[in-house]
């Protein structure tokens, strides 16, 4: 994966239902100047970017990363593969808020056209990416030619959890991440360069979103009140959600197919699908609002515990054994 698909691979795991719709953004920088928030959590997005990525390389993607945890790695893929249903069932509710009348078609539709990409692996998640990333991204920027407003006086709200929302996408993103790190030739640069666009692209719909002013902020989604109801925002929204939905179903579709037999594949693959989309039924503002931020600490605690395994865990070790040897 080179420089150019490496970061479109990691701008298009993020910018999915909450973030273009506005309301995850709203949600963790919603403060009366977002700016600090924004360049905090970029920074930390990069860094956390370049940490799975770099443990990908080295160990040979998610199921050889998970050997740091010795005896339980099965605990922390069950654990990772779990929280995916959380943005699974966040993207279908974000299909269908889109259009409410037409709920629940769109999100069966929007997960049809995923599984479609999905059969081929990362590769079709690549492919998934570089076709509609590029038009999402023209479609931020030209909502933004208007002006953007950075401050709202009424709203108040911490820089750290711009920190809590980095760690939240990377934690749902670590699969996908460390699969791909296999792989990427200059991730380091493409890890630079998706959490500046990342960045970016946040501080413009929120910036749209604080010109409009209370009526957007306050909407379950705020970025489509802002662009008072555009049918080609309802499809940039639809695109977006389609390339976040396939990087949070592909880990828990791969631990489907570890079954023997093709009809508890089938099985297992027809139960995840069921239990995201009955999740879903919370509606987008109701995950976002309630499991989003959990999410979040979890992902920064895992990231941590990576960091500490990667970077510090054999000199630990090594002081526990003279320990034992000088006892």
């Amino acid at each position: 994966m080179g420089f150019f698909a490496g970061t479109i691979f990691m701008i298009g795991t993020t910018l999915g239902a909450g973030f273009l719709s506005g309301a995850e953004l709203v949600r963790f920088f919603g403060a009366e100047n977002f700016l600090p928030a924004v360049l905090l959590s970029s920074a930390v997005f990069c860094l956390l970017l370049m940490l799975f990525l770099r443990l990908g390389k080295k160990y040979g993607g998610f199921e050889g990363a998970l050997k740091i945890f010795g005896r339980g790695k099965s605990y922390v893929r069950v654990f990772l593969s779990a929280l995916s249903f959380i943005p699974c069932a966040g993207m279908l509710a974000g299909l269908d808020a889109i259009a409410p009348n037409l709920s629940p078609l769109c999100s069966l539709l929007g997960l049809f056209a995923v599984l479609l990409f999905l059969r081929r692996g990362m590769k079709g998640i690549g492919l998934l990416n570089l076709l509609l990333v590029p038009f999402l991204l023209f479609f931020v920027f030209f909502a933004a030619r208007g002006g953007l407003v950075f401050s709202y006086p009424s709203l108040k709200g911490s820089p750290l959890l711009g920190v809590v929302y980095a760690g939240m996408n990377t934690l749902l993103a670590a699969p996908v991440l460390l699969d791909a790190g296999r792989t990427m030739k200059k991730p380091v640069l493409s890890s630079l360069c998706a959490s500046a666009v990342i960045g970016i692209c946040a501080s413009c719909v929120l910036g749209v979103i604080y010109r409009e002013g209370a009526g957007a902020i306050f909407a379950e989604l705020p970025f489509l009140y802002a662009m008072e109801g555009s049918v080609v925002f309802q499809i940039a929204s639809a695109l977006a959600i389609l390339t976040s939905l396939a990087s949070a179903l592909y880990p828990l579709l791969k631990l489907c197919e570890e079954f023997s037999s093709s009809k508890k594949k089938y099985a297992a693959k027809g139960f995840v699908l069921l239990a995201a989309f009955a999740l879903s039924r919370m509606g987008l503002k109701g995950i976002v609002d309630s499991l989003y931020p959990v999410i979040g600490v979890l992902g920064l605690a895992f990231s941590a515990v990576c960091v500490f395994y990667e970077y510090f865990f054999d000199k630990h070790d090594q002081k526990v054994h003279r320990r034992r040897k000088q006892a």
